[in-house]
């Protein structure tokens, strides 16, 4: 019987082993088709002067150094930069106030935050759809009120210095409500007791953000920046519907020019050239805001006995 156990028990863990193996198949099989393969590809096809109708031609690096020596790319760049930015900055302060306003304990607060919510279940398509509307020139109702107070109807959508801003209104509007349940998440872990003592000892507004509730909200500020940043940064749906890139290439984004490329000027080859610019621009964007946001941790200093 002992000898027959020595036989079964390694033939039973090497078919185990072989279980768990054939477990992990259909996911490798799906991330190396859907994932793996596409990113491969599309690094090849960067490196090819790939124009629709004409025989591919390896140029090496030619498409990143075309896109470097454009002017147009640039500023499309510092577009993409800008809008990211300032919509990120108004999100999280706008977010952590209303955060914390919708935090208190006041009858009815449920049905504002349902109201606060709503925006962030629309598809992007949607809410660019419905900004389009209420941002016309001509039936538009923010002209309506504006006319309405006194005011001359303001071109939101044509005028240069506007149109960036009505795709920077959209995207505060339809975001704003994740930063908020974020907010919402992190002051619901505080335990009541440090509260309570910071009102019965009368602590500053300042000082009891800074040491009650800045330590839970850490994780969730640094959360809502990373995910409203790379979002925001390959944005796409809103300034396509909003204003198509225009007036000229003011509100064209990355994620726009690529699309434009792509399917209107049929070059394969840049289009996934700025593709693999934006990943790189995420990929450098995340590593800089994980270093500034990561809690520092420090490094106890051990005492040393000199014997005196």
């Amino acid at each position: 019987m002992r000898e027959l156990n020595q036989i079964l028990v390694p033939k039973r863990r090497s078919q185990e082993r072989w279980f768990r193996f054939l477990l992990f198949v259909p996911t490798m099989v799906f991330l190396v088709l859907m994932v793996i393969f596409p990113l491969v590809y599309s690094v090849n096809i960067s490196l090819y002067d790939y124009v629709r109708g004409r025989e591919p031609r390896f140029i090496g690096l030619g498409n990143y150094l075309q896109l470097f020596q454009s002017e147009q790319f640039w500023l499309v760049t510092w577009i993409t930069l800008r809008i990211t930015l300032t919509c990120v900055a108004i999100e999280m302060g706008l977010g952590l106030l209303l955060g914390f306003a919708l935090s208190q304990r006041i009858p009815g607060m449920g049905f504002f935050r349902l109201i606060i919510f709503l925006p962030m279940m629309l598809a992007p398509l949607v809410a660019g759809l419905f900004w389009r509307l209420l941002l016309d020139q001509t039936f538009g109702l923010v002209n309506f009120f504006l006319e309405r107070i006194g005011l001359q109807p303001v071109e939101w959508l044509t005028n240069p210095r506007f149109a960036i801003w009505g795709i920077i209104l959209t995207d505060v509007w339809q975001w704003t409500p994740f930063v908020v349940l974020l907010t919402l998440a992190g002051l619901g872990t505080i335990p009541p007791e440090l509260q309570e003592a910071a009102t019965l000892d009368r602590a500053h507004p300042w000082m009891r953000f800074k040491h009650i509730y800045l330590p839970y909200l850490r994780m969730p500020i640094m959360l809502a920046v990373l995910f409203r940043s790379i979002d925001t940064l390959k944005m796409f749906d809103v300034p396509y519907i909003l204003t198509g890139g225009g007036p000229g290439d003011l509100t064209t984004t990355l994620s726009l020019l690529g699309y434009r490329n792509l399917f209107a000027f049929f070059k394969v080859g840049v289009a996934s050239a700025i593709s693999w610019f934006v990943v790189i621009i995420v990929n450098v964007l995340v590593n800089i805001l994980l270093k500034i946001l990561s809690p520092k941790r420090k490094i106890p200093t051990e005492t040393v006995d000199t014997g005196l």
